[in-house]
């Protein structure tokens, strides 16, 4: 059962999400989370605390993700690789969409406030970390480079799939399997 700091962080991503940045209140958290008008002032004094605070929870809900994620995909070679990127993406797209938005909310914010850059790096590199590990698993002879090459990439198609919603870019998931395995090829 996640905290009430939790439930309230959770709930400003999804407001951050669902209706933007500008819509990111600590009435709208407060609502958002069915919870007593004043709940998340009561943690958060104000909005660049929130922010701050929703920086630190991504961070805590991708390293569980991770640990989730590369207990179950773990590819032999670069087409499983692919497949399980192609499955990433897709979740990002689908179920995740709202925490998806919210992280690239959170990217735009991070060029306005400086501050946010160092959480949000740390935690790109900690998931690198581990997507490294499956491409030196598969034989890639610069995991690390290529590694950054791959997420880079996802981030763009991801990116575009979002704001365009497949009216760009053509077979996104054909693109990455190309991608991935010219990478590793």
């Amino acid at each position: 059962m996640p905290s009430r700091r939790e439930q309230l962080l959770d709930a400003a991503i999804g407001v951050l999400g669902n209706q933007g940045s500008r819509a990111l209140t600590h009435r709208a958290v407060d609502a958002a989370a069915s919870m007593p008008f004043g709940s998340t002032a009561n943690y958060y004094k104000s909005r660049d605390a929130l922010i701050s605070a929703v920086v630190e929870r991504f961070a805590e809900r991708d390293r569980i993700g991770w640990e989730t994620i590369t207990t179950f995909v773990r590819p032999a070679n670069a087409a499983e690789l692919a497949a399980g990127l192609i499955g990433y993406v897709q979740r990002a797209l689908g179920p995740e969409r709202a925490v998806t938005v919210a992280r690239y909310g959170l990217f735009l914010e991070a060029t306005l406030r400086p501050e946010l850059r160092d959480p949000l790096a740390e935690s790109a590199r900690e998931l690198r970390k581990w997507a490294a590990t499956w491409l030196r698993q598969i034989g890639s002879a610069d995991p690390d480079g290529d590694c950054a090459a791959v997420f880079d990439y996802l981030d763009g198609v991801i990116l575009h799939q979002l704001a365009f919603d497949g009216q760009v870019g053509g077979d996104w998931q054909a693109a990455v399997e190309r991608a991935v395995l010219r990478l590793v090829a």
